[in-house]
């Protein structure tokens, strides 16, 4: 199963071998999930939550970070309730800003538009600060990085993950996608705690995000492409935002929240990319579907089924922290 954090959670991918499947557990939800925080070791802050049905459970459920990528499954849902999902992406895009000939909202969505990871000149640029890469992007550094931007494949033929891309989603779909967000899927979920901006109570309970070496790292920021990954949250609201994937949701919402599950794209016979989400098949058989976000100090995994009906949460305040297996593991046991 691949993963997708760089210094720039960019496109690097790694190989993640899972273990044997865990036979079915037969404890309390609480004491499943406390004793796989027990084995998610060397961060200062783990977050862990799960539920099964309507019962749920969270260590540290309250405490606020930044979900990073986790943001593109939002980005997503907002694709879905348009109505707009198989639009070229020149169609909604600000005028000015030129679009690549031949892609559309969804191929950016699912990864397959061929958009390059990252915008040309980005790394090069003078006001790059590694430890906060999206922050010097303007609308008019966008703009000269559309017109350098040359497809690495034709659109909807290869799957290749893109920030690029899917900041570019959430500009085609809003000039203000934090009160989009909020109107359209955190209000009605009551994803309190689901923010672009944290008000000054939301920054008491925001934990320090530390880097790959361990040393205290800022915030990301991404003020002109949100939508790739600008999200804060918490296990509380990821447990409630996955349940309504699951059918608990408005009745107005669920047709966008299935669409987004449909897998649109194989990268593998067990990996598949839908809107945002991705599905993948685990040894015992099952499928989940998943996606996990990495800031400079947070790393994030938000994995359900909807057979089961049960789903996982983990966050740790470190960059590229290791967390796929240990949510797979979790969610075998419910």
């Amino acid at each position: 199963m691949p993963s997708r954090r760089t210094v720039l959670a960019a496109t690097a991918a790694t190989g993640l071998t899972l273990t044997a499947t865990p036979a079915a557990a037969t404890g309390s939800l609480k004491s499943l999930v406390d004793e796989q925080a027990t084995k998610i070791t060397g961060y200062d802050t783990v977050a862990v939550g799960a539920f099964r049905g309507r019962e749920a459970y969270a260590l540290r459920g309250d405490s606020i970070f930044q979900i990073g990528s986790i943001t593109k499954t939002f980005t997503a849902v907002l694709l879905a309730l348009t109505g707009r999902v198989d639009d070229p992406l020149g169609k909604h895009l600000p005028r000015r800003f030129p679009a690549p000939q031949g892609v559309t909202m969804a191929q950016l969505s699912s990864h397959t538009s061929g958009m390059p990871p990252l915008p040309p000149g980005l790394l090069e640029h003078p006001g790059l600060d590694l430890r906060d890469p999206y922050a010097h992007i303007t609308e008019e550094f966008l703009v000269e990085a559309l017109k350098k931007t040359t497809l690495v494949t034709p659109p909807g033929t290869q799957y290749a993950y893109s920030n690029y891309g899917a900041g570019l989603l959430g500009l085609a779909l809003t000039r203000n996608y934090e009160a989009l967000v909020r109107h359209r899927i955190t209000n009605p979920l009551g994803l309190a705690d689901t923010v672009l901006t944290l008000n000054p109570l939301q920054r008491q309970r925001k934990v320090q995000g530390y880097d790959s070496e361990g040393k205290a790292t800022p915030d990301w920021r991404l003020p002109v492409i949100p939508g790739a990954g600008a999200l804060y949250g918490t296990i509380n609201d990821l447990l409630r935002y996955m349940r309504a994937h699951v059918g608990d949701a408005p009745f107005w919402l669920k047709p966008a929240l299935d669409l987004v599950q449909r897998p649109r794209f194989e990268i593998s016979p067990e990996y598949r990319a839908g809107l945002g989400w991705h599905m993948y098949t685990l040894p015992s058989g099952r499928e989940v579907v998943f996606h996990d976000g990495g800031t400079g100090g947070f790393t994030s995994m938000a994995m359900f089924s909807r057979e089961s009906r049960s789903g996982v949460a983990v966050i740790a305040n470190k960059f590229n922290a290791d967390l796929f297996g240990h949510a797979a593991e979790l969610l075998e046991q419910l």
